[in-house]
């Protein structure tokens, strides 16, 4: 039989690594040519080069317009936040240049013999995960599965603690609390860490919350300083900004071990130095920090466990070395942080016992130990419906959030008319009861059901989460055991086909010099971008490319409601809603054009009136006070008399 070295990556949004199981059986962190194991997730895309790491960072101070920064913020969107060289890339695209480069350092160590598992956040969505598995395949990696991030580093920890060495004296459970703070995400994780086995008991966190959102809280400091230094100079142009967001960086690691940094910024002929202390940095990025405190008290809660349970404190990801971060979870937790396994180390590694545990699952090949892993899902699924008695559209859960992994659900469904030969359901992900403010996942579409059913005939479609937290859905008809054909139009992200198209071009095995050329012939041709890639990003609002900003990306406190609807959208919505039920048979559009019209004009008239009395009272009371012998109300007021003359 054949051999595989278990790998495991860690996709980050700043940095990536790969680790593997060595010959002794324990994780071992691979490391590049220059003896790095971090690869800065940064792609240039040179004339007729692609460049992955350090180098394209570089390259990027000089050419803005062609690199990419943080691809990993816009997976499970159709593209990446801005054009590349004139073109909007899918976003797995770039990510899957980063996997590349990671595979062509595996192979040159450990050779082709390899088989991989990639981590993604615990609250990555299900577009965002399946995005990330389509990346891996699309950079001609031998991808096992993905593993969320937490789950790895709980994995890792426990190799520390000999849990999952089959050697290793009986040990007591643990209760972990994983504190996981990435440069682009941010999730809190509880987890059961048992001998052999680990059990996700509640997860949460927020896609679009890490230690970039800090670097902009710089960014924003030094063009405050600079506009103030500098008042008659220009805009900073976006190599200028390129070049702050790396001072920032630096400065922020800087502050980690110092209390104060000299920062110099120079744009032109211009050049600003500044100093920035700790204590500054603490106060401009305060409610980011609160930020991931109400995430974690919330995880806590949803497992049903206080403080005083938690055994050990985890933190991962490089940006909770920040001492700001150490300091708030003792104060909140009474907990000293654990340093058992590195922060930037632990996720990979992790994922490269899951690689090993997946091998053994698989029959690939045998371990000497068995490991026990259950994860949750960290949104719920549901299914679009009309409530019976208000006839408004809900979003009726079907698998809630923090089910154990894997989960399935049937739900039964009839035709509304004879021989009806399809069915179509809506399914949404998110908490809220209103399927505007939860994310449009895919339509399940059941096809070519069996010919002359009549009305009423029963639909039986099975849904399910598997350990990965993947959606998969199944249907037959009722009674007759035949199954259904289930299409999952899914609402973003890349299909098969098209996966298929850019992994020939990305898994090109001549280096990166020859797919050069390759690719930007690829993103010249109209047919790699289907319609939906060339609509008015307008249709799609959280598709946007968004300008960088230091904003929160979400509402404070959205990880219990929906995590990624603008604010706009949902108060939009909820005051359509709450001034007139839209009529069922109008579109949405034209549903919320008439409430606001409607809202507008009950504004306007409630205001006239209003104001219209406040004047009349107000004008009577100045009267009385010119003249009081004028105060002719007071004759018909009860129990007052008239004035004396």
């Amino acid at each position: 039989m054949a051999y595989f070295h278990p790998v495991g990556i860690d996709l980050g949004t700043t940095l990536s690594a790969a680790a593997l199981i060595d010959q002794e059986g324990a994780s071992k962190m691979l490391r590049h040519r220059e003896g790095k194991a971090l690869v800065p997730s940064v792609v240039f895309f040179g004339d007729g080069d692609v460049v992955v790491g350090e180098a394209a960072k570089r390259a990027g101070r000089l050419e803005p317009e062609q690199v990419a920064y943080a691809a990993k913020r816009d997976m499970g969107k159709s593209h990446y936040q801005r054009p590349i060289r004139g073109k909007m890339v899918p976003s797995e695209v770039i990510q899957s240049c980063i996997l590349r480069k990671l595979r062509a350092q595996i192979i040159d160590i450990i050779g082709g013999s390899h088989k991989a598992v990639i981590t993604v956040p615990a609250y990555f969505d299900e577009a965002r995960r399946k995005a990330t598995a389509d990346a891996g395949q699309i950079s001609g990696l031998d991808v096992l599965d993905i593993v969320n991030e937490p789950t790895a580093a709980a994995l890792a920890f426990g190799e520390q603690l000999g849990y999952i060495n089959a050697a290793g004296a009986p040990r007591d459970p643990l209760t972990l609390l994983v504190y996981d703070l990435g440069g682009g995400t941010f999730d809190a994780t509880v987890v059961r860490l048992d001998e052999g086995e680990i059990v996700t008991l509640a997860t949460d966190g927020d896609a679009e919350l890490g230690g970039v959102d800090w670097d902009l809280r710089i960014v924003d400091f030094l063009v405050g300083k600079f506009r103030e230094r500098f008042e008659d100079a220009p805009e900073i142009d976006e190599s200028g900004m390129n070049q702050a967001r790396d001072i920032a960086q630096a400065a922020k690691h800087a502050l980690t071990d110092e209390l104060k940094t000299e920062i110099v910024l120079q744009c032109g002929d211009r050049r600003l130095e500044v100093t920035l202390t700790r204590s500054e940095l603490e106060s401009l990025t305060a409610n980011l920090l609160e930020r991931t405190l109400f995430t974690t008290r919330q995880t806590l809660k949803a497992a049903g466990l206080l403080w005083s349970d938690v055994d050990r404190l985890l933190l991962v990801g490089g940006s909770s070395r920040m001492p700001m971060v150490r300091r708030a979870l003792e104060t909140m937790s009474g907990l000293v942080p654990d340093a058992n396994v590195s922060p930037d180390e632990a996720v990979a590694r992790g994922a490269a016992i899951y690689a090993q545990h997946l091998l053994a699952v698989k029959n690939i090949q045998s371990t000497v130990h068995q490991l026990s892993i259950t994860d949750v899902n960290a949104h719920s699924l549901g299914i679009e419906g009309i409530n019976q008695a208000s006839l408004r559209k809900e979003n009726a859960v079907v698998i809630p959030k923090n089910s154990p992994l894997p989960v399935e659900v049937h739900r039964t469904f009839v035709t509304k008319h004879d021989n009806q030969q399809s069915i179509k359901v809506q399914l949404l992900e998110g908490e809220s009861t209103l399927p505007g403010e939860c994310r449009e996942l895919a339509t399940a579409a059941i096809r070519n059901l069996p010919p002359g059913n009549p009305e009423g005939t029963k639909i039986d479609v099975v849904y399910r989460f598997d350990a990965n937290g993947r959606l998969s859905v199944r249907a037959k008809v009722a009674g007759t055991g035949g199954e259904a054909r289930i299409e999952l139009e899914r609402m973003r992200g890349l299909d098969d086909q098209r996966v298929n198209q850019w992994k020939q071009v990305i898994a090109f095995d001549g280096g990166f010099e020859s797919i050069g050329n390759t690719m930007f012939e690829r993103m010249d041709l109209q047919e790699w971008f289907d319609e939906a890639d060339a609509a008015p990003l307008e249709e799609k609002p959280d598709d946007k490319p968004a300008k960088p900003t230091s904003e929160p990306a979400v509402p404070y406190g959205a990880p219990q409601a929906a995590a990624d609807t603008l604010r706009g959208e949902v108060k939009e919505r909820r005051e359509s809603r709450a001034v007139s039920p839209p009529d069922l048979h109008t579109s949405s559009e034209d549903s919320d054009a008439s409430g606001r019209g409607i809202l507008s004009l009950v504004i306007s008239v409630v205001g006239f009136v209003v104001f219209s009395a406040l004047g009349l009272v107000v004008g009577y009371y100045l009267l009385c006070l010119i003249n009081p012998e004028s105060n002719f109300l007071h004759w018909d007021l009860p129990g007052l008399k008239p004035p004396v003359p």
